[in-house]
């Protein structure tokens, strides 16, 4: 049993300590000696995630949680960019209930990013906030608050050492189904980080380590759903080879430690993962890590395979330079994941999930837009007993699918508008109604139709 609140505090101190000393002392290092004319591993982005560009929801200017934290770049100087944005429409169910909750809403918000690359240090930065305000007041909600904080940084310490940090927080009401630390359900307002620090070592020119530890805490303000908290501690080791030019294999081993503050959900997981990546050229990455998970708690022990693919393509067209800055650069970026995850539910002791989370950006025009956004999974719960360290031995299924096609215009450099819409359904099983003690945890969707403007400098 363990108390969250001191935790999350740590998460975000972690996650804001960098920042300050970074943004005032940015001066740019000695240039390191490159080993030309040899192979060598470079520094692979933290959790293997695709180095693609940050994913920002359009319907409330938040980013897509999961897949938002990339690499930052070196050597492409200092970049600074403000953006504020209006969107506003229709929700016809803002309390996520299965009889619905309509409502018309409003949602400003505003974003800072700051980018700076020099031949040794790295960093990505980007905050911001808004609210999602509601007229019609359905169940006496006037607002969601939204607060995020997006960050990476990257630091050569010699030619062969490279120390990596990035995090991603946020302070919010809505869940987010693109990762595992959020309920599927409004449970009130929540804080959710996570962070990880990772040291890439060269240990020759094709083999190198990764030695990586990542906190993630999940904290709900409501007492009644203090039961979904919980702060995971998760540590790891990789070995990574150069096997062709454009192939890379490793070996991972994790470890990771997860307490909740209902004792018999907390757990210890071990995983062995062997893994491929394979560059098919610069803008078509593709990469396959497999292996096992075995899981032991309170509730008894499981074993459940390991299974994640990802595949990223940029594409470059005549009209990405001019449109670069207006968000018209062409990519996929593609993830799917067969794991052991923490349950959605209360009582929950595990789920098995498969996740699919699918980015698409296609620059129609210089000035014209189009992306999708689909976030898919289904889960395998575990029911436990939360007076009993036995497991109960039932269990539940959930399904949640999350998609939203929107478009968008640049009318000037600095200025764009978008339309979109956004549906969401979640199904679950009885089982998960009868084991769930807070309240109704039936199916429920939800339809979101919006438009907005954007100014950007």
């Amino acid at each position: 049993m363990v108390t969250i609140t001191k935790y999350s505090r740590l998460a975000l101190i972690l996650a804001l300590a960098p920042i300050g000393g970074q943004l005032g002392a940015q001066v740019d290092l000695p240039t390191a000696e490159s080993d030309t004319g040899q192979q060598v591993e470079t520094t692979p982005p933290p959790d293997l995630t695709p180095q693609g560009p940050v994913q920002i929801r359009p319907d409330e200017g938040s980013p897509v949680a999961g897949t938002e934290v990339s690499m930052p770049e070196f050597d492409i100087g200092r970049h600074l960019e403000l953006s504020g944005s209006l969107n506003g429409g229709y929700d016809d169910n803002v309390n996520l209930t299965p009889s619905g909750s309509p409502s018309w809403y409003a949602n400003p918000n505003a974003n800072f990013r700051y980018r700076f690359g020099s031949a040794r240090l790295a960093m990505d930065l980007l905050i911001g906030g808004g609210i999602n305000y509601y007229f019609d007041h359905p169940g006496g909600r006037d607002y969601d608050p939204l607060l995020f904080l997006e960050f990476s940084l990257a630091y050569k310490v010699s030619l062969r050492l490279t120390l990596n940090l990035s995090t991603s927080s946020a302070y919010e009401a809505q869940p987010e189904f693109g990762t595992a630390l959020s309920s599927t359900r409004r449970l009130g307002n929540y804080f959710r980080s996570t962070n990880r620090l990772s040291a890439h070592y060269l240990l020759s020119h094709r083999l190198s380590s990764i030695t990586g530890y990542s906190l993630s805490a999940l904290e709900y303000e409501s007492s009644a759903a203090s039961g979904h908290d919980r702060l995971e501690h998760a540590f790891s080791e990789q070995l990574r080879y150069l096997w062709m030019p454009t192939t890379t294999v490793s070996g991972e081993y994790r470890f990771s430690i997860n307490e909740s503050s209902n004792a018999a959900k907390e757990s210890t997981t071990q995983s062995l993962i062997a893994g491929l990546e394979q560059s098919f050229s610069p803008r078509f990455k593709a990469g396959l890590h497999s292996g096992v998970q075995f899981r032991s708690g309170n509730n008894g022990d499981r074993i459940s395979p390991y299974v994640e693919t990802t595949l990223e393509y940029e594409l470059e067209s005549q009209a990405r330079a001019a449109s670069r800055r207006s968000g018209g650069s062409t990519y996929v970026i593609w993830t799917n994941r067969y794991s052991i995850e923490e349950s959605d539910l209360q009582q929950g002791a595990g789920r098995e999930t498969f996740r699919t989370n699918l980015q698409l950006n296609y620059a129609m025009t210089a000035r014209v837009t189009a992306s999708l956004g689909l976030i898919y999974f289904h889960g395998d719960n575990q029911t436990s007993n939360p007076t009993s360290s036995r497991s109960l031995g039932g269990s539940s299924t959930e399904n949640t699918f999350d998609i939203t096609p929107s478009v968008r215009y640049a009318i000037t450099r600095h200025w764009a508008v978008n339309v979109g819409y956004r549906y969401t359904e979640v199904g679950r099983g009885s089982g998960a109604v009868a084991l769930e003690p807070l309240q109704s945890v039936g199916s429920y969707t939800r339809n979101r139709y919006f438009a907005g403007m954007t100014i950007s400098f």
